[in-house]
């Protein structure tokens, strides 16, 4: 059922330590057991699988359950032992797993959406569970009662979902341009869509608000993650692109984090040594440097001709035909925003300080400011060789699961990727 492949890391990359298999279709969600050598896996083959390891060192289902539907996304509460799976016929399972985890009982139903289920959160606080489907809705429901007590809709798939819990919450909180204030019949939540919008929600019984609306990503909004120290918002999206949304800062600072190939899936921010983890489909791993001072990416500027030569972009008629020239393509210059035409911007260069860690096009101007040290990576890159689908991180012990639609569950020692200070400063609580 699983492989071991080390069991302890040799070199400052993520380590594999372990490959679990035998799920028969796509592995949407998987989680690790807080203080148990186990994992949990929730699949399209429609199972629910409870991984213990075992004295060989491999990883064997000591509960293996399965429902009536595919299995999207889960929500698992350790120390309740409650864990709630999302399914693609819509509904909400919730089951309460044994103290040995041999053995896993139905506790509810509930019936939260008419499609696919794509995100969902248990608050012990509130007692309710928050979830998004692809019937392009947000619903939250009461896990005392089991009744619906409330539900959005969106424009479009809702797909992911953030829900800031209380204490991460100030007295008076500022999001971007709303202020708020805080009380305690008041719930709070972040949700991706597939226009590419975080929207975020004032959730109260029966009802709900639209606070603000975050705009940013040219394409669908994949992943979410709230840091709840800094109040800094994470979100990854198809366009390959991360943005941090600093909410706490009350300024509307967002910076733009460039360093994949294919869409962001997955996110995990470590306040202790200021890394964020980010994942994409293609298996890239990227860890961000986010202690360093960053800078903004400038806003795109708009103009009918190069900013720098006045060359007409071909849309300017009346200038093409006074000029007798033809119109040239406009591009942007990612360093300072200008439009600007191909001849004006041959060049190519990184910047990761604004968050640019591949070569992107920067006008000829701006190229010859960008010194040698500017372009040192702030950022490391590393291969988890599979799709990876959905992440997650015990980091009191280093350790990351993935998972994907190769059907493969890796476990991985990320100890001397993102610093022993994480494991120290947790064991230290």
């Amino acid at each position: 059922m699983a492989a071991e492949i080390h069991s302890r890391p040799q070199s400052s990359r993520p380590v594999l330590l372990n490959k679990i298999e035998g799920h028969s279709d796509s592995v949407n969600a998987a989680v690790l057991i807080p203080k148990e050598d186990g994992v949990i896996t929730v699949s399209e083959d429609r199972t629910i699988r409870v991984w213990l390891k075992r004295d060989s060192g491999q990883y064997w289902p000591s509960i293996y359950h399965t429902v009536s539907s595919p299995c999207s996304c889960m929500s698992y509460h350790h120390d309740s032992r409650r864990i709630f799976i999302g399914q693609d016929n819509g509904a909400v399972v919730e089951f309460l797993i044994s103290e040995d985890f041999n053995k896993m009982n139905h506790v509810k139903t509930y019936p939260a959406h008419q499609n696919r289920v794509s995100d969902l959160i248990f608050s012990l606080e509130s007692q309710w569970v928050i979830s998004t489907g692809h019937d392009k809705s947000i619903s939250w429901m009461s896990t005392q009662s089991g009744s619906m007590l409330g539900r959005h809709s969106f424009g479009s798939w809702a797909s992911c979902l953030q829900y800031p819990s209380l204490q991460s919450l100030s007295e008076k909180l500022v999001f971007l341009d709303y202020t708020c204030r805080y009380d305690n019949d008041t719930q709070h939540a972040f949700v991706g869509d597939y226009s590419g919008q975080i929207t975020l929600l004032k959730l109260e019984e029966q009802t709900c608000s639209v606070i603000t609306t975050l705009k940013g990503h040219a394409g669908s909004v994949s992943a979410l993650y709230w840091d709840p120290v800094q109040r800094w918002l994470f979100s990854g999206a198809s366009d390959h692109s991360v943005i941090m949304w600093d909410i706490g800062g009350r300024q509307g600072r967002s910076l733009l984090l460039q360093g994949h190939h294919e869409k962001v899936q997955a996110l995990w921010y470590l306040p202790l040594t200021h890394q964020l983890l980010s994942c994409s489909a293609d298996g890239g791993i990227t860890v961000w440097n986010m202690e360093t001072t960053r800078e903004e990416a400038p806003q795109w500027l708009d103009s009918d001709s190069c900013q720098k030569c006045a060359q007409p972009f071909f849309w300017n008629i009346k200038q093409m035909w006074d000029s007798k020239t033809l119109g040239l393509r406009q591009h942007h210059c990612r360093k300072c925003g200008k439009a600007i035409c191909g001849k004006c911007s041959s060049k190519r260069s990184t910047y990761p300080i604004m968050g640019f860690e591949f070569q992107v096009r920067v006008c000829d101007d701006c190229y010859d400011t960008i010194k040698e040290e500017d372009r040192t990576p702030l950022a490391t890159f590393h291969e988890g060789k599979h799709n990876i689908a959905h992440m997650d991180m015990d980091p009191s012990r280093g350790l990351m699961v993935t998972c994907g639609s190769d059907r493969v569950v890796k476990i991985w020692d990320m100890t001397q990727v993102v610093g022993s200070s994480v494991a120290a400063g947790f064991s230290a609580r």
